[in-house]
């Protein structure tokens, strides 16, 4: 498969498909420069990496501490929240999938809302919870995707049954994001329907000041996963934020986050030096990338305020880009996007330099 990446038979559809891709090209995977994945481009923090060895060595043979007070109080120092407010989760995906589980218990609606285009897991979340989908296209190109609200309440005003809603922001695969008081709003009008909104700010890492995880409250959940932006995306870590993680605990499995990934997750939340040199050179790259993208014919970037953008362009160029090989996250399978669309993170100077010139290869420019 080369063009982008197709929904599996759930509807799910993720990044990173560089195995599949060398497959149908008779590639190696790792001789393809990635920008399917939104991975921090400075790679591991590395006192997060030492202290993720010494755990391996040092903790791999006894159980983790069950209530991963230690992680719990890291994560809730990093949040400004407080560690009661805190369940470390299997990544964020676990986080998702647990919200959707505890809402259908304290919900009478039975639908639960997806706001597209953005992250395919809600709607499987949602299901398997025993939800049903209702998918609301929310976000346009003629309003570079930013979220219409209004759109939200006709919805909740119309359909009457709803249980749950999911809201990302910053927004995958757009990249666009909502203020503080915005997202507030907009729990607010989910409460006042008697539904729960879960908010996943699996992102907010690179725009902090947009959280809400601080406000969380009855009927308001917020996921966090922690391998974007401290790199770390094959140790699996994240957490959900809740008035009342117990309730929430009740259907996670014990030991969810191993020894190793915990111990990173402690010293990575504490490594201010590093989340410092991460937003000053995400922010960099963004601006540069965007207005490189920008400067060639035929190529729209969309403002992002996370570690991607969102780009239109000319049909079959992902396809082109993985032949000369360099993997970006084709959008086709996104509901209100399609195949002149695909996503690109934001990688170092050298490496967006290179994927701006494969660019132009592609559309026929001159260097």
């Amino acid at each position: 498969m080369v063009r982008g990446w197709s929904a599996s038979p759930d509807g799910r559809h993720h990044g990173a498909h560089y195995a599949e891709a060398a497959r149908t090209l008779g590639a190696r995977p790792d001789g393809f420069l990635d920008f399917s994945a939104n991975i921090n481009p400075l790679g591991p923090s590395e006192s997060a990496l030492a202290a993720g060895a010494d755990a391996l060595y040092g903790e791999a043979g006894r159980y983790p501490d069950l209530h991963y007070a230690e992680l719990r109080a890291a994560l809730a120092g990093y949040l400004g929240v407080s560690p009661g407010m805190i369940l470390p989760t299997n990544g964020g995906a676990e986080a998702l999938f647990l919200a959707a589980r505890v809402a259908v218990e304290g919900s009478a609606g039975r639908k639960a809302v997806v706001l597209e285009p953005t992250f395919s897991e809600y709607a499987v979340a949602a299901r398997a919870a025993g939800f049903e989908v209702e998918r609301v296209v929310a976000r346009r190109p003629e309003t570079a995707f930013r979220l219409d609200l209004a759109v939200l309440e006709n919805t909740l005003d119309l359909l009457r049954d709803v249980g749950l809603v999911f809201l990302c922001n910053p927004n995958n695969p757009t990249g666009d994001a909502m203020r503080r008081q915005g997202v507030l709003r907009a729990a607010e009008t989910v409460r006042e329907a008697g539904a729960v909104l879960v908010v996943d700010e699996a992102f907010v890492d690179f725009a902090p000041r947009l959280s809400v995880a601080p406000e969380v409250e009855e009927g308001l959940y917020v996921a966090r996963s922690f391998t974007k932006f401290f790199a770390v995306p094959g140790l699996r870590l994240g957490c959900l934020v809740a008035r009342e993680p117990e309730r929430v605990r009740a259907f996670q499995p014990s030991w969810p986050v191993n020894a190793v990934a915990a111990a990173v997750g402690v010293a990575a939340a504490g490594d201010e030096g590093y989340a410092e040199a991460t937003l000053a050179e995400v922010a960099l790259r963004r601006g540069e990338l965007f207005s490189a993208l920008g400067g060639l014919k035929g190529i729209t970037p969309y403002p992002g305020a996370a570690n991607f953008l969102l780009v239109r362009g000319p049909e079959g160029l992902v396809e082109e880009l993985a032949r000369r090989g360099v993997l970006v996250r084709g959008c086709e399978p996104f509901r209100g996007l399609g195949p002149d669309f695909f996503r690109v993170a934001v990688r170092g100077a050298g490496e967006n330099e290179r994927l701006v010139e494969e660019l132009r290869g592609v559309l026929g420019e001159a260097p």
